[in-house]
């Protein structure tokens, strides 16, 4: 009885095995899976923009941030003189600006007499000239004296040297107002330059009090009170709860894979829990190709490598606080190949 009872138990455990084999093997035939994944999202790393001594930290290790929120704020008084002292010249070089321009309007006030000038000069060579030329003519005849003659050339000798000097007033003062003008010109470029450094001045101010970009859960948080940061540095991240699976699926597993087939996902984290999606897009190329030091076959000795192609399989499963998921985790996703309802690779 015991020989026979243990045949039977052989013989029933060897049956079990050869269905859950036949079972196995129908499965893969309409199902791809690879432990070769793993869980994604958006991570945001958080660095200062200016550089500073930190004096207040609003944040803790894991907590929730909304976007907009503060998250830490550095010493602000550097900053605020700096700006201040940026305003400062902008107004006195205003100020200046003002003066050259009350100048240039003086200085063409100045040009405006002197043309004036020029034109009675003009008039009174003009009529010198008439009367040198009327005296030169009574002087043939002897209806005046050469001394007569001679007053009135000297006289006309005067006006063309006033008429000369009245040009000279006004190439002087052309010249003044032109001068001014350039001075004018630089000014305003001056005043340019320095608004463009208030309004720096003004952000690295704003910088000082660093904004969560997006909502989501602290994570690698390296900053405290006290610490001194530098432009750049990174302080902590900020992990969105928008999440996805990316998974490497071998280039010999993709061949029935299409865009929205259903997925069976297994978290290691979570090894009785399971969870759905399906799957979204499709690298176009594999995961070495893209590396840094991508493949090149022409060269050396080859040896064949099967490849990988990433899909991106999103989580249609609604999320569950008891059991997170978060970026990093390894999965188990299972695709379901022999449903065709997409293409093979996303437009999106």
């Amino acid at each position: 009885m015991k020989k026979w009872g243990f045949r039977i138990v052989v013989v029933i455990l060897i049956a079990a095995a050869v269905i859950y084999g036949f079972v196995y093997f129908i499965h893969t035939l309409s199902h791809e899976s690879t432990d070769d994944a793993y869980v994604a999202g958006t991570v945001v790393p958080i660095a200062a923009e200016v550089k500073g001594k930190v004096i207040n930290v609003y944040i803790n290790d894991n907590q929730y941030v909304d976007a907009g929120k503060p998250l830490l704020e550095i010493y602000q008084q550097d900053y605020f003189d700096l700006a201040k002292e940026k305003k400062d010249t902008i107004s006195r070089l205003t100020s200046e600006e003002n003066e050259l321009a009350a100048t240039i309007a003086e200085k063409e006030k100045t040009l405006t007499k002197t043309r004036a000038n020029l034109d009675v000069a003009i008039s009174e060579e003009d009529l010198a000239q008439k009367e040198v030329q009327r005296y030169d003519r009574l002087l043939k005849k002897d209806a005046v004296s050469q001394n007569q003659y001679d007053q009135m050339k000297s006289r006309w000798q005067v006006t063309v040297a006033r008429r000369q000097a009245a040009v000279a007033a006004v190439d002087e003062a052309q010249a003044e107002v032109k001068t001014i003008e350039a001075k004018s010109t630089t000014q305003s470029f001056k005043i340019k330059e320095a608004q463009s450094a208030k309004d720096m001045a003004e952000r690295d101010l704003t910088r000082t009090v660093v904004i969560a970009p997006i909502s989501g859960r602290i994570a690698m948080k390296n900053v405290n009170p006290g610490k001194y940061v530098m432009q750049g540095q990174a302080l902590l991240a900020i992990v969105k709860e928008d999440i996805w699976v990316i998974a490497n699926f071998k280039e010999t597993q993709i061949a029935k894979m299409v865009v929205g087939q259903p997925v069976e996902i297994k978290i290691d984290a979570y090894p009785a829990m399971k969870f759905s999606g399906h799957v979204d897009s499709l690298q176009t190329g594999t995961g070495s190709i893209f590396s840094l030091l991508p493949p090149e076959n022409a060269t050396g000795y080859f040896v064949k490598v099967v490849q990988r192609v990433p899909v991106k399989i999103i989580i249609d499963s609604k999320f569950d606080s008891q059991h997170p998921l978060w970026p990093g985790m390894s999965v188990v996703p299972t695709v379901d190949v022999s449903r065709q309802t997409g293409t093979k690779l996303s437009k999106k």
